[in-house]
C-alpha cells in the first residue's frame, strides 16, 4: 500500500478522482443472496470515493447543517419526539438507572436508528439489510484494503438504490406525515440537463454523510447515557440542571464525547500510472490519505477541509452535528422525566415522523 500523507499532497490527490479511484471488493455471493445477485454480478461493488469539486461543496452546505441551532431548526421536531420515547423507556426501566444499558442496546440504539433513518428516509430493515449483505460479503475480502471498505461499499449499493427509487418517486405531493429527507434534498440541488450532478456522485455523498452521522451518533450515545447514569448516582440534584440549562447539557457532551484519532484516512485505488509531488505511483495499486485530524494552521485546500468535515469522529464535523442534537434532546428529556413533569415541548402529541426504505 502507497501512503500519501500531508495537506497539500492529499489535495492534490482528491483533485483527480478518476486517478485516485474507488476501491472495487470482490463478489461472491451465497445461494440465499438471489436478491442481489443480478446487480452485483455484474462488476464489483466499490466503496464510494466522494467527489469533492465546487460545485458538490456547495451541496454539501445547502442539504447538510453545520451548526446545532441550525440542524434543530431542519430537525428538531422529528427528534424531539424519538427522544422523548427513548428517554421514556429509560425512565420507566426496571431497577433504575442502575439497570440502563451500557453498551448502547435496547432504547440507545432504537435511538441512533430512528434519528439516522427519519434523518435520511430509510428504515430499519433497509439498515438490517446493510449489515445482512455486508456479511454475506465478508468471505470475499482476501486483502485487509478490501476488508476495511467493505462496509461503505455495501452502503454504496443499499443507497445507490434508495436514490434511485426516490428519483423515480411522484413529485409534487405534500405529504406532512413523510418531511423531507436528505436523500430528498441532494436530489433537489441536483440540476437539471447537461449540468446534472451524476447519480453515483449523488450516491457517495449521501453514503459519506450517512456514514457520519450513523458513527457519530452511534459512538457518542452510549457515552451520554453512562455520562448520565454516573451523575444520577452522584449528584441527583444536578439532573435537574440538565432538564433546563443547555449549558450544562453542552458541558456533559462534550465531556463524553468520544477521543478523536490524531489523524484521518481515506482508502483510493490508483486507475493509471500518475506522478505526484515529484513520486510516480504505478496503477493498481491501494493508497492511503492520510492527514492530521485536526488542521494545520496553514490554510488547508477545500477538498481536505471537506473530508475532515465528512470524518465521524471530528467533534465539529457533520457526524457530531447530528450526534450533538440528539444527545441533548436526549439528555433534556431524560432528565425532565427523571426530576419533574414531562416537558409539553418534548411530549408533544404528534405522531413519530415516518421513514421510507
Amino acid at each position: 500500500m502507497w501512503l500519501i500523507a500531508g495537506d497539500t499532497v492529499v489535495g492534490q490527490a482528491c483533485c483527480d478522482p478518476a486517478t485516485f479511484a474507488e476501491v472495487p471488493v470482490p463478489v461472491v455471493l451465497g445461494d440465499r443472496a438471489h436478491g442481489w445477485r443480478d446487480a452485483l454480478m455484474r462488476s464489483p461493488i466499490r466503496a464510494p470515493a466522494v467527489p469533492l469539486d465546487v460545485r458538490v461543496r456547495a451541496m454539501l452546505r445547502i442539504v447538510w447543517p453545520v451548526t446545532t441551532v441550525h440542524a434543530d431548526l431542519v430537525w428538531g421536531r422529528r427528534i424531539r419526539v424519538h427522544a422523548d420515547q427513548t428517554a421514556a423507556a429509560l425512565a420507566n426501566a426496571p431497577g433504575g438507572a442502575g439497570s440502563w444499558p451500557a453498551d448502547g442496546a435496547g432504547p440507545v440504539d432504537w435511538l441512533a436508528r430512528a434519528v439516522v433513518g427519519s434523518v435520511f428516509g430509510v428504515c430499519g430493515n433497509t439498515i438490517d439489510m446493510a449489515g445482512k449483505l455486508r456479511d454475506q460479503l465478508a468471505n470475499a475480502c482476501t486483502t485487509p484494503v478490501t476488508e476495511a471498505v467493505l462496509p461503505l461499499a455495501v452502503l454504496r449499493e443499499i443507497v445507490g438504490r434508495l436514490v434511485r427509487n426516490r428519483a423515480a418517486a411522484p413529485t409534487g405531493v405534500v405529504n406532512p406525515d413523510q418531511p423531507d429527507t436528505v436523500v430528498d434534498d441532494l436530489l433537489a440541488c441536483r440540476g437539471a440537463g447537461a449540468d446534472r450532478v451524476p447519480w453515483h456522485d449523488i450516491t457517495a455523498l449521501c453514503c459519506a454523510l450517512f456514514a457520519a452521522a450513523w458513527d457519530a451518533t452511534t459512538e457518542l450515545l452510549p457515552r451520554l447515557v453512562d455520562a448520565l447514569r454516573i451523575t444520577i448516582a452522584t449528584d441527583l440534584t444536578a439532573v435537574a440542571g440538565l432538564a433546563a440549562d443547555a449549558g450544562q447539557r453542552a458541558d456533559l457532551i462534550t465531556a463524553a464525547m468520544p477521543p478523536a484519532p490524531p489523524v484521518t484516512g481515506w482508502l483510493r485505488v490508483t486507475t493509471q500510472p500518475v506522478l505526484l509531488h515529484h513520486v510516480r505511483i504505478p496503477a493498481g495499486v491501494p493508497c492511503l490519505l492520510v492527514v492530521r485530524a485536526a488542521p494545520n494552521a496553514d490554510r488547508q485546500p477545500p477538498q481536505v477541509a471537506a473530508l475532515r468535515w465528512l470524518a465521524p469522529a471530528n467533534p465539529d464535523g457533520a457526524g457530531m452535528t447530528l450526534a450533538r442534537l440528539v444527545g441533548d434532546r436526549l439528555l433534556a428529556a431524560a432528565a425532565q422525566r427523571l426530576t419533574g413533569p414531562p416537558d409539553p415541548l418534548a411530549t408533544a402529541t404528534a405522531a413519530p415522523a415516518r421513514v421510507s426504505s
